[in-house]
């Protein structure tokens, strides 16, 4: 039963690694293809807005800081 268990909270902390690498690498490729492009203009695709609101560039902000 213990051996069960600990299989099973394995496998999800494997899992939940390789998501975490897999949304890095996401942003990784992102901020890379950005790196050619206007920040002022709009964002050119799904995973260019994503990254952009991720790293928090590109975001207007209001006199008081609020976003």
């Amino acid at each position: 039963m213990e051996t069960n268990a600990f299989c099973i909270s394995l496998a999800a902390c494997l899992v939940l690694l390789l998501a975490a690498a897999a949304f890095l690498i996401f942003i990784v490729i992102g901020v890379r293809k950005g790196d050619r492009g206007d920040l002022s203009s709009p964002a050119g695709s799904r995973i260019d807005a994503i990254t952009r609101r991720v790293t928090g560039v590109g975001i207007r902000r209001n006199e008081e800081g609020d976003s």
